[in-house]
Order: C-alpha cells, then structure tokens, then sequence
C-alpha cells in the first residue's frame, strides 16, 4: 500500500466518523474538497463506490462499510499510540542547560532543579556558573540568570527582582588602608570581584556613578569574594543580605557613606519560536517560586553562606 492511499483511507473514516465533509473538515483542520478529493482517489484506487454523496446526501454504499470497518479500529489504535507519544502528554524528557551565579543555584536553583527532575525523570539539568551571559551561545544554555541585562537582540529577558548593594571590607583593611568616604576615593583601594562586571555604579547627589573596576583579586563565585574580603585583602560589593552573618561577627564592616545603585537579577533565554516543554515547564517553576522576592532575599540571608 502507497503511503497516498493510507493517507486517502484515513480522510475517508474521518469523514465517515463526522458524518460528512464539512463536519470533517472542521474535527481535522482540513478543507472539505480536500476530503472530497481524498474519498473519489480512494474510489478510483479500488474501483468501489464507497459513499453516496450529494447537496442533501452523504451515505456509505455496501463496500464503503466493509473499508470502513476493517481500518477506522485501526487507525483509531495508531491515534492512541501517537498521543502517547506526542508532547502534549504530561512525560517531559531531555536535557537543560542552565547558567547563573553560584550563590544563587547554592541557595535556590538546586534544590529546585532536584525536585523538578523528581517530578519529570525523564529531565537531566546541568548547571553552569556564571552571572553574565557572554557564553550563552558557545556554551549551548537554555536558561541564564544573570546580574546585568541582555544585549544580544536574539534573546529574551524577564527582570526578577532588584537586590540591596553594599561594599565590605574587613577591619583589619580598613585599619590598614583607611575607609573611602567617596566612590573616586575606591580607585586607590585594593578591589574584590565575585563576578565580571567591568563597572561599579554609585548613587551621589541623585546621580549614577561609575566607577571601573580594576580587581586586586577576583574569582567567579560571590562566596569565596566576600570570604576574601574576610582576610583582609580588600573590598568586595555584595547583596547586603549575603553580607549580614558576616556583619553580626564582625569579620565584615560596611561602607555606609559610600550608597550603590540597587542590582537587577534577570531571567534569560532565546528567542525561540518553539521552546521545548521541558524547559517552558522548568522556566515556569522558577517563576513561580520567585513570585515572593521578599522570601527569596530572607533565604539568600539565612542560607547562603
């Protein structure tokens, strides 16, 4: 059997189930004289009428019955099979690529990876350190959560919320090399970075400062940044929330005269016309969690370091 006649015997039981082309036309998304069209190839196939049609008429003949009883079970057992495999089923399968900060998957993205992955088995997640996306495309990421807005015109960014910016430095640093008072006076300390922002930004007099950044030390993790800055060896910016236990100690100081521009976490991914399931699910989930900012930032405090 050519694959054209499967396909004309599957319009004809379509049509014979809905009771005629029109109706047909509107259960399969498919235009009426195409069915029409379908039916009369079959006919001339097997050289059989196989249904009486007209303006008032749609009636099948004695070996139209016969055909359409020997496949409708069929094909009615092959629709079965394909929605069991088809992607509006809830089973979700594959693999995502993930990006962000490490603090961020430390105090939140891994344990809901964990429990996205318990709910879908058949989903692998693999988590990448990084808060910029200068990557996104070399390193084949789905998702990225970032500390800085997306340039490329190709990707989509969703801002989650804003985070409080303090600089801190050890007191043993602040005796040593004294405590800046202004943002130009950081430009003679010894800088800490926990990530690859070229600028620091200050708020003065209702103004946005920026300041470059040339690090005396810097390693791609917030954690090990403010446990730097711990020793002794310089100032390091950082959410005052992941600041705080280091604050009650003492092992930290703020910076109070000098006050920096809030930081924006985003959400990105591609801009993609069809983006799988699996990662439309797992993007939903995070969404969903970080609806309540405030709970999320309570967690960074208690949990992160």
């Amino acid at each position: 059997m050519k694959a054209k006649d499967m396909t004309n015997i599957y319009w004809f039981c379509q049509s014979v189930e809905s009771g005629g082309f029109a109706a047909a036309s509107i259960n399969t998304k498919v235009s009426a004289p195409t069915l029409s069209r379908a039916v009369a190839q079959l006919e001339e196939t097997l050289g059989e009428k196989l249904i009486h049609r007209n303006a008032k008429q749609f009636q099948l003949t004695k070996a139209g019955d016969i055909y359409y009883q020997k496949f409708s079970s069929l094909y009615k057992q092959l629709d079965t099979e394909w929605e069991k495999l088809s992607d509006k089923q809830p089973k979700l399968v594959g693999d995502i690529h993930v990006s962000c900060p490490e603090t961020f998957a430390e105090i939140f993205l891994q344990q809901t990876a964990i429990e996205f992955m318990e709910q879908n088995s058949g989903v692998n997640i693999h988590i990448l350190f990084s808060s910029d996306i200068d990557h996104f495309f070399d390193d084949q990421i789905d998702l990225a959560i970032v500390t800085r807005p997306a340039q490329a015109p190709n990707l989509v960014q969703r801002r989650l919320f804003n985070i409080d910016l303090s600089l801190a430095a050890a007191p043993s640093y602040l005796d040593k090399k004294g405590t800046p008072v202004t943002p130009e006076d950081l430009l003679k300390h010894h800088l800490l970075m926990g990530n690859t922002m070229q600028f620091w930004e200050f708020k003065q007099q209702n103004k946005i400062i920026r300041i470059p950044v040339k690090p005396k030390y810097s390693i791609n993790s917030l954690r090990l940044c403010i446990q730097a800055a711990c020793s002794g060896i310089g100032i390091c910016m950082a959410p005052k929330a992941a600041l705080q236990p280091y604050l009650e100690r003492g092992e930290l100081l703020l910076l109070p005269e000098i006050q920096c521009e809030s930081g924006i976490v985003y959400m990105v991914w591609a801009d993609q016309k069809l983006v799988p399931a699996r990662l439309a699910a797992f993007r939903n989930m995070i969404l969903e969690r970080l609806d309540q900012p405030a709970d999320l930032l309570s967690l960074f405090s208690n949990n992160a370091l």
